[in-house]
């Protein structure tokens, strides 16, 4: 009958049995998926990376074997004549032929060749595949703090660490082939030799993986206080933060901070070390002492020549290869057990489910004409709160209609654009195009037809010409480019710069030109014409240029966008009141629509905040 004690300790015992197994079963899960990505990738050097590995495991046990034969042959001949035996010199030769034929297979060509050709290719696919899912990944993921984290300790680890898995197996390979051969080798001095060698090294096995644990553990909490530390690396070396903190004095304060989370760090990681050391002893001690005990075991066979001295050194090699082999097998596994954790955090960001789903028979729509746009009843909440963002939201756009949204800060004017990007689902109501559900709607058709500027537009460290086709990749067209210049008013600083359209801008790269906010704006403006959609949406798309360009962008927009939609977003009513629809946005509703005179003559917010912008112009 169980006790409760006993129950507990079986409980406990069958928990770690289970989780030995599930570790197992996800350290070679994902084993096979990087065999599957680097094979695809290139077969030559998978192959001949694992295959040298294997290689390597049969050359220290043949050296042993004829420095075995060499000691016997000396004895026999009752040591070395000045006549030289040609089997001595045969058997010495080829002793240091195997140990040269080893180094060159282990440091040549898998530590050289393989090593670094796999190595570096193997990197360029991984990064391939995580920033080919990471660019498609929904926006609601880039605004989870968790699934930042998340990304933040598979951007930090992935590139070094997944290959250091596939090391750390190659290795293992290597090992295991070693123990295999020595293990069976050593069968006619006795099974249980071979046997006991290797329980021995078993408690190293639970240590490292212990170690290995607490390591990732440490890491993975330490995950907020790594972004930080890499945010407070970009502000101390971010041109406009090192100004700013040059005139504040706040560059001593930013140090101090940056000090304080490396040190943080630094303690976390450093208590599984210390724990590791203080526990590493003992199982070394337990092997090596087991193994001296068989060694001297031996001896009385040695001194009544029922055992060669040759043989009793190659039994010593084969012990201690057993050992190494094993221990090293266990170092190798705790190697990729720990590097394993990591591995988990790639295939998790990779695993990152659809939040947007596409809809498996996607209508098509023919664009070539703006659409009609309603939004019926919208209502949202951001994931992660319980406030609503938007309630009750009704308006519709006509196609080629002009409309524009305004209202404080935080009343909703950019949610409606996420929604309208579908960015996020609707939480309430719906969004319809032409009557139908933007939710049925082919996605990648209805990005081809929308356009965007935001207010946190992109700086392209490329050329003048790349960054204003990347509106539209698709196409190669040089007329456009310039047409595209020309409408947005970049044309007028492009002309003076060293090598016009292909120059290339801001100093990421050497010969780049850094330009001004409102020149980068007028770059982002001549990206969103380029494009050339039916429907452009503009937020907050003139905030750093001057009233001059301002107007003359407006006056592009009305000449060359009036067959089109036009949807913006903006604080400066001089934009705002050529609308042919003004929206209003309080706290999520709509409190006021109509044109620029029609809110005028209510005399509600759009007319108290238009009077309170005019002052400041009067």
């Amino acid at each position: 009958m169980l006790t409760k004690g006993k129950l507990r300790y079986y409980n406990l015992s069958m928990h770690k049995i289970f989780s030995i197994r599930q570790s197992l079963v996800n350290v070679f899960g994902n084993l096979r998926k990087l065999l599957v990505i680097s094979w695809n990738e290139d077969k030559f050097l998978t192959f001949g990376y694992m295959a040298s590995s294997g290689m390597g495991a049969f050359f220290p046990i043949a050296a042993s074997y004829v420095f075995k034969l060499f000691i016997d042959e000396i004895i026999s001949s009752k040591g070395v004549s000045v006549d030289i035996p040609i089997i001595l010199i045969a058997l010495l030769a080829s002793r240091y032929l195997i140990d040269a034929s080893w180094d060159f297979v282990m440091w040549v060509v898998r530590g050289i060749y393989f090593d670094f050709l796999f190595r570096y290719k193997f990197q360029n696919i991984l990064n391939y595949i995580y920033y080919k899912k990471v660019v498609f990944l929904d926006l609601e993921h880039f605004e989870n703090p968790k699934i930042q984290d998340l990304m933040t300790k598979a951007q930090d680890t992935f590139t070094w660490k997944l290959p250091n898995f596939f090391r750390g197996f190659a290795s293992l390979l290597n090992n295991m082939i070693s123990y295999v051969v020595s293990f069976i080798i050593l069968i006619p001095f006795g099974v249980q030799i071979p046997a006991l060698m290797s329980l021995v090294t078993i408690p190293q096995l639970f240590l490292r993986a212990k170690y290995g644990r607490l390591q990732w553990s440490i890491y993975g909490s330490g995950a907020p206080e790594v972004r930080k530390l890499w945010y407070l690396s970009w502000l101390l070396r971010e041109k406009r933060s090192v100004v700013e903190a040059r005139i504040f004095q706040s560059n001593r304060s930013l140090l101090k901070k940056f000090r304080k989370t490396q040190k943080y760090l630094y303690e976390l990681n450093k208590k599984p070390v210390v724990e590791f050391m203080r526990a590493v002893m003992v199982p070394q001690v337990v092997k090596y002492g087991v193994l001296f005990i068989f060694a001297y075991s031996k001896i009385p066979e040695v001194l009544n020549q029922s055992m060669s001295v040759g043989d009793f050194t190659f039994f010593v090699s084969l012990l201690d290869r057993v050992t190494n082999s094993a221990t090293d097998m266990i170092l190798n596994f705790g190697e990729m057990y720990e590097d394993n954790l990591y591995v988990n955090h790639y295939f998790e960001v990779l695993n990152l489910p659809r939040l947007v789903n596409v809809a498996q028979i996607p209508v098509e729509i023919d664009f070539r004409k703006p659409p009609k746009i309603e939004f019926k009843d919208v209502s949202f909440i951001y994931p992660g709160t319980d406030k609503y963002v938007l309630k009750d939201v009704n308006f519709s756009i006509s196609p080629s209609e002009n409309i524009a949204i305004v209202g404080a800060n935080g009343a909703g004017k950019t949610t409606i654009v996420k929604l309208l990007c579908r960015f996020y689902d609707v939480t309430k109501g719906e969004i319809l195009v032409n009557g139908i559900n933007i939710k049925d709607l082919d996605l990648k058709s209805w990005y081809r037809s929308i356009g965007t500027l935001f207010q946190e537009f992109m700086h392209y460290d490329f050329t003048v010409k790349e960054n204003i086709m990347l509106g539209n990749p698709g196409v190669r067209d040089n007329e456009l480019v310039l047409l595209a210049a020309k409408q947005s008013g970049a044309e007028d600083f492009i002309k003076d710069l060293p090598q016009k359209y292909d120059q290339l801008l801001g100093r990421q790269f050497e010969g780049g030109v850094e330009l001004s906010q409102g020149q980068w704006q007028k770059i982002a403006i001549a990206r969103a014409f380029y494009e050339g959609a039916p429907i452009l949406i503009l937020d907050e798309p003139t905030s750093a240029i001057d009233a001059e360009s301002e107007y003359e962008i407006f006056q592009n927009l009305n000449k060359y966008y009036k067959d089109k939609t036009l949807f913006l977003i903006s604080h400066r009513f001089s934009t705002v009141r050529n609308a042919d629809k003004i929206i209003v946005l309080k706290d999520g509703e709509i409190s006021e629509s109509g044109g620029h005179e029609e809110l005028l003559a209510i005399d509600g917010t759009y007319a108290r905040m238009f009077k309170k912008q005019a002052l400041g112009y009067q």
